[in-house]
């Protein structure tokens, strides 16, 4: 079905359906459902056991529908280092420059995982075809 039109829609409508139908089992993942964006889940929690547990849970449902959760992210490495004794697979970071300053992309956007903001390259901007009539289109492009 991958290539389909349609495919993003069946693989969320999928996700969803497994978080509902473990809803009781396992109610720390109620929140997965609003924090679904096709096939990433982006999300937070209060302390590492609530992350822990919703992970752990996530992972678990997500087994079930023979789907493999990888690429977790934190900016805790305490909770990091958890993730990988537990087996679950992290996102590599990556530096810029050789700098120490970790970046990860969320959705596309660049996320500063050390400092935890999120920053946006603005440098297509100053290219901008002063031509023609610069409207909320063309900046979004």
């Amino acid at each position: 079905m991958f290539g389909v039109n349609v495919s993003p829609f069946l693989l969320s409508a999928t996700i969803k359906l497994h978080i509902e139908k473990y809803r009781e089992q396992h109610p720390a993942t109620e929140m997965l459902g609003p924090c679904l964006y096709v096939d990433d889940i982006i999300s937070g929690a209060d302390d590492i056991t609530q992350a822990l547990k919703i992970t752990k849970d996530a992972d678990t449902i997500m087994k079930h529908a023979s789907m493999k959760l990888h690429k977790w992210n934190s900016n805790v490495q305490t909770l990091m280092k958890t993730w990988v004794y537990e087996g679950l697979e992290t996102h590599a970071h990556h530096s810029e420059n050789n700098s120490r300053v970790q970046l990860s992309k969320v959705l596309g956007i660049s996320w500063n995982v050390i400092h935890d903001y999120f920053t946006t390259d603005v440098k297509g901007l100053l290219e901008l075809d002063t031509s023609k009539p610069i409207t909320k289109r063309v900046i979004l492009q």
